[in-house]
């Protein structure tokens, strides 16, 4: 067909849509012409010329030294959306350029309703491209002298604030921070001189400091580099020097060909959220926008190694006795807690973090080396009664009652099966306790009889051992059965006559022929009170003191006191202090 269709092109809705779906501010326009001029400097290799930008809150002009254009090359850049010179003659994008979308100059738009292009490239003639935002577009012949080109954009009145000195500054200099072109902004340079990856001499590290203080808010623990060859890419982790937020999904700062592309999701496993990495890379691709990467083969097979890198730098604190030391008084909760979802922390976690135990606290593997068997507590309250007594009996006790260390236990057992590994509850203390001689037995039976009764309110058994150290002179021994029997029963006595239909399922059950399993008091044979309980001639004072020392034993099991309970307790406790004063009032004067 000769006579083809044209269609206009409505600029000021096409450059909303770009401002909407593409790009997430006005500002990036200036990203995008300082992208366009590294380019061009890049291909006339003049890296080291300085681009130049002047802002006074009105116009924004840049100038740069490259190859420049053409009137030609202008009328096919300028003339057609998504047409760009970066990419080869199969489509696919240079290795050493940025840019390679064809809309980075329309960007100027989001901030400005006319552009001026003033261009020149060797052996060609200067011209200058206008546009404005109505799609009106006019060329014509220049005056510049060298190669190179200058973008200048008269701004809106409604944006002029993105052309205000300060802001463009500021913007230019977290573009470019890691480029070594210099960007020069209303005379002054606003890029560090001194680069995050390259050789440790010139202030390399300070810079670093100074980086992650400034972009990620803290003063690292620690820094050490990260490379992956084959994506290009060269960076720096540093190590957060408090507890992160193990929820939060943490974010790393990526640049491409040393421009910045923005906080990036998923470039380490979340595994690693002690650190926060800077990365440079040449093979990595921008999305459309350039403020993310795209999520590819090559992507993920970055987030691979660096969270290899990082799991190396873990495991070798082992040889950092120092270093491991102040990683684990911040990080130690945080590890523990992953550890049994993530395979790759189970060793450090195994040989370095520290767990409570009966005989001090230590790693795991000096516990196993020590004892053989892994035997731990699944709570505190198990712990804290049977800690002391299996100690005394020689037999090692692990602490996993705290926040996630039963899982990490379960997992590093898991992982390796020649481990011995053995669940401690209560009533392991049972079985692990001296019985009595037979004639102690003899001696304390019409004793424990009493003690039965008078416990009778607080639905307890009552057993004798003879256990070491003497000063204890009960224990109270709550399996998770009574204990979860004890609180349902108290909630439903405690809410009696109120309509619930949860509280009858429940009720309904405790209705059922399976009793379940009681707390039992352990009286210690070997304990000088308990010993005084035979040779009490009144079952009522022998029945209070029971009752006292039943309370010893709850408070040492950090076992709550119900209301009933109290009420007996303090019964016992007003009847031993009359007995205590009785004397003294009956042989005082009337």
């Amino acid at each position: 067909m000769d006579d083809a269709p044209t269609f206009d092109v409505d600029l000021r809705a096409l450059i909303e849509v770009l401002g909407t779906n593409l790009y997430t501010g006005p500002g990036v326009y200036v990203r995008e012409l300082l992208q366009n001029a590294i380019d061009a400097q890049s291909a006339a290799r003049r890296h080291d010329e300085p681009i130049e930008i002047t802002a006074d809150g009105g116009t924004f002009e840049l100038v740069d030294h490259g190859t420049g254009m053409s009137a030609d090359t202008i009328a096919d850049l300028l003339g057609t959306i998504g047409a760009s010179s970066k990419r080869d003659q199969f489509g696919f994008g240079s290795s050493t350029q940025i840019g390679q979308f064809g809309v980075g100059m329309l960007s100027g738009f989001l901030v400005g309703d006319r552009i001026e292009v003033s261009s020149r490239a060797a052996d060609s003639e200067p011209v200058v491209w206008a546009g404005s935002s109505d799609g009106h577009v006019e060329m014509r012949a220049g005056d510049r002298a060298e190669t190179g080109t200058t973008v200048r954009i008269d701004g809106r009145g409604d944006t002029k604030m993105w052309l205000a000195p300060d802001r463009v500054r500021a913007l230019a200099a977290d573009y470019t921070a890691m480029h070594p072109t210099p960007i020069v902004v209303n005379g002054e340079r606003v890029n560090p001189g001194v680069g995050l990856f390259g050789d440790p001499s010139g202030g390399r590290d300070a810079a670093r400091v100074a980086f992650c203080q400034d972009e990620f808010g803290f003063t690292p623990l620690e820094m050490f580099d990260v490379n992956v060859p084959e994506a290009g890419l060269h960076g720096v982790a540093f190590v957060q020097p408090s507890g992160g937020d193990l929820v939060a999904r943490a974010v790393h700062r990526a640049y491409v060909k040393g421009l910045l592309i923005g906080d990036v999701p998923g470039l380490v496993p979340e595994w690693a959220y002690f650190v926060r990495i800077v990365v440079d890379a040449t093979g990595l691709k921008p999305t459309a926008s350039r403020e993310g990467l795209v999520r590819d083969d090559l992507f993920d097979a970055v987030a691979a190694s660096l969270g290899h890198q990082v799991q190396t730098w873990l495991t070798g604190l082992g040889n950092r006795p120092a270093l491991r030391e102040r990683f684990l008084s911040v990080h130690e909760q945080g590890v523990k807690a992953l550890a049994a979802h993530r395979p790759e922390l189970l060793g450090f976690v195994d040989k370095h973090c520290v767990f409570e135990t009966n005989v001090g606290p230590m790693p795991l593997a000096t516990f196993r080396a020590r004892f053989g068997t892994i035997r731990y507590a699944g709570t505190i309250d198990d712990y804290r009664v049977l800690a002391d007594v299996l100690a005394g009996r020689g037999i090692g006790l692990v602490n996993a009652g705290h926040a996630f260390e039963t899982a990490a236990i379960r997992a590093i057992v898991a992982a390796d099966p020649s481990m011995r590994c053995e669940p401690i509850g209560q009533q392991f203390l049972l079985s692990a306790l001296s019985m009595p001689s037979p004639e102690t037995r003899d001696e304390f039976d019409a004793a424990v009889r009493i003690a039965r009764r008078a416990v009778t309110p607080f639905q307890c058994e009552v057993t004798l051992r003879a256990f070491e150290p003497d000063s204890v002179s009960a224990l109270l021994l709550t399996d998770d059965t009574a204990q979860i029997a004890q609180d349902r029963s108290a909630m439903l006595s405690q809410t009696a006559g109120e309509p619930d239909a949860w509280l009858a399922a429940l009720s309904a059950i405790d209705d059922g022929d399976t009793a379940p399993t009681r707390p039992t008091l352990v009286l210690n044979a070997t304990n000088p009170l308990i010993q005084r309980l035979p040779a009490l001639a009144d079952d009522v004072v022998a029945g209070a003191l029971v009752r006292v020392v039943y309370s010893q034993a709850m408070l040492r099991a950090r076992r709550s006191v119900r209301i009933a309970a109290a009420s007996e307790l303090d019964s016992a406790i007003t009847l031993l202090a009359d007995l205590a004063t009785r004397d003294r009032l009956e042989g005082s004067p009337e």
